[in-house]
C-alpha cells in the first residue's frame, strides 16, 4: 500500500509538471466588453442589409451606428474614445463586419457606464436607419414610441376648405372627406386618409361622392389630398380615371418587381371622365402621391402646389427580441412606368406651383381654363 501511494503521488506531481501555466502559451482570455444589447443590433443589422431597397453598405449601416453611439456617449457626459473600424462595402450581410463592430461598441459601452444598455442600443439602431433614410424605415421601441429615419419637418398647410360653393358631403366622415360644388362644375373633394377596414371602404365613401357631384353637373375634379396620411385604395381610384395603363414600376433590393397598371374593370363611365387636379404639399404622403403619380404618369391629371414629401414605397418589418420592439424597413420603391422618374425620396413636382394660400385658386383656373377648351 506504501508503493502504491508513493507511486499516485509521484504520477500527481509528474502530470502537474508536465501543465503548461497560465501565462505561458495559454489562450488569452477575451477582452471585457460592455452591453450595447448585441442581439437586438445583430438583428437590426441583419434585416436593414437584407430588405432594404437601397442596397446600403455594411460600412454606410455600421458606421451610422457606432457613429451615433459616440455621439450619445458624448452628450450625455461620457467617452467617444473608440476608434472605428474599416468596414467593408458589402451590401449583402457582413458577418465579420458586424463582429468588428460588436467588439467596437461594447469597448464603447464598458467605457460609458452612465448609459444603459437599453439606452445605448436605442442609439444604435437610430444610426443605421439613419444612414438609410426613407419614410418608410422607422423604429417601435415596445413602449409605445416611434422614431422615424427622416427628421424633416412639413412646412406644408392642411387643406382649407373653400368659402365659396356648395357642400356635397358637409360633415367630415372617419376619413375626414367632404365635397363641395364650386363655381363653373368644379367638385372639391378633399379627405385625409387612405382608410379601408372591416366596416368603411374610403373608395366606396369617395365614389359616392363623385356620383352626387356627376348628378350636380360636375365638369371637374379637384382632389386637395395635403395632410393624407395615406393607407390603401390609390390603384383602384387612379383605375377609375385611366384605361389599363401602366403606373407604375415596382423596384426591390434585387432589381424590377414588376409593374402596377390601372385595372380596366374599374374604369368609371364617360360622365366621370373630366379634367382634373391633384394639390400636393410635403405634409402628408404615400397613398396620395401613388394616386397623384399615377395620373401624372399618364398626363391624366394636373399636379397643383408644392413638391410633395417623397414617400412612395413599401415596408416589411421584423421584431427585434422579445421587448415588442420592431423595426420597419423600406423593402419596395415606385418610380414612374412611363418617364422612369424617381419619386421615393424626392417628390412629386408640381405641374402648376402654388403656395398653400393660393393653391385651391390656381387649381380651380386651371380646371376651369381645361374645361373652356383653353
Amino acid at each position: 500500500m506504501r508503493r502504491t501511494a508513493a507511486l499516485i503521488a509521484a504520477l500527481a506531481i509528474a502530470l502537474v509538471a508536465c501543465t503548461p501555466t497560465a501565462t505561458t502559451g495559454g489562450t488569452p482570455s477575451p477582452a471585457k466588453t460592455g452591453d450595447f444589447k448585441q442581439s437586438k443590433l445583430d438583428i437590426a443589422y441583419s434585416f436593414m442589409s437584407d430588405a432594404s431597397v437601397h442596397k446600403p453598405t455594411a460600412k454606410q449601416l455600421l458606421t451610422g451606428a457606432l457613429d451615433a453611439m459616440k455621439k450619445e456617449a458624448k452628450s450625455s457626459g461620457g467617452s467617444d474614445d473608440v476608434a472605428t473600424p474599416d468596414f467593408t462595402t458589402d451590401t449583402e450581410t457582413n458577418f465579420p463586419d458586424f463582429k468588428k463592430f460588436a467588439a467596437a461598441a461594447g469597448a464603447l459601452a464598458l467605457k460609458n457606464p452612465q448609459l444603459s444598455a437599453d439606452r445605448i442600443a436605442q442609439a444604435g439602431i437610430v444610426g443605421l436607419m439613419q444612414a438609410d433614410p426613407d419614410c418608410h424605415t422607422y423604429y417601435l421601441d415596445g413602449k409605445g414610441g416611434v422614431i422615424n429615419s427622416r427628421n424633416e419637418t412639413p412646412k406644408g398647410a392642411a387643406p382649407q376648405v373653400p368659402s365659396a360653393g356648395t357642400f356635397l358631403q358637409q360633415q367630415p366622415d372617419q376619413a375626414g372627406l367632404v365635397a363641395k360644388m364650386l363655381d363653373g362644375g368644379v367638385a372639391y373633394v378633399s379627405w385625409h386618409a387612405f382608410e379601408i377596414n372591416g366596416t368603411y371602404r374610403v373608395t366606396d365613401a369617395v365614389k359616392a361622392v363623385l356620383d352626387k357631384a356627376v348628378a350636380a353637373g360636375a365638369k371637374a375634379w379637384l382632389f386637395d389630398l395635403r395632410a393624407n396620411i395615406g393607407g390603401n385604395g390609390a390603384d383602384t381610384m387612379w383605375s377609375w380615371f385611366l384605361n389599363g395603363e401602366d403606373t407604375l414600376k415596382v423596384t426591390v433590393k434585387t432589381g424590377n418587381a414588376g409593374t402596377q397598371s390601372a385595372n380596366k374593370d374599374l374604369r368609371l363611365g364617360p360622365a366621370y371622365q373630366l379634367p382634373i387636379a391633384v394639390i400636393l404639399n410635403d405634409r402628408g404622403g404615400s397613398a396620395p402621391e401613388v394616386f397623384a403619380a399615377g395620373l401624372k404618369e399618364n398626363k391624366r391629371a394636373t399636379i397643383v402646389g408644392s413638391k410633395s414629401t417623397g414617400c412612395l414605397g413599401s415596408t416589411s418589418s421584423s421584431p427585434l427580441g422579445t421587448d415588442g420592439s420592431q423595426l420597419y424597413v423600406v423593402q419596395a420603391e415606385f418610380v414612374g412606368a412611363i418617364t422612369g422618374t424617381k419619386y421615393n425620396n424626392v417628390g412629386i413636382s408640381p405641374d402648376v406651383p402654388a403656395d398653400d394660400s393660393t393653391a385651391i385658386a390656381a387649381a380651380t383656373k386651371v380646371l376651369l381654363d381645361k374645361i373652356a377648351g383653353k
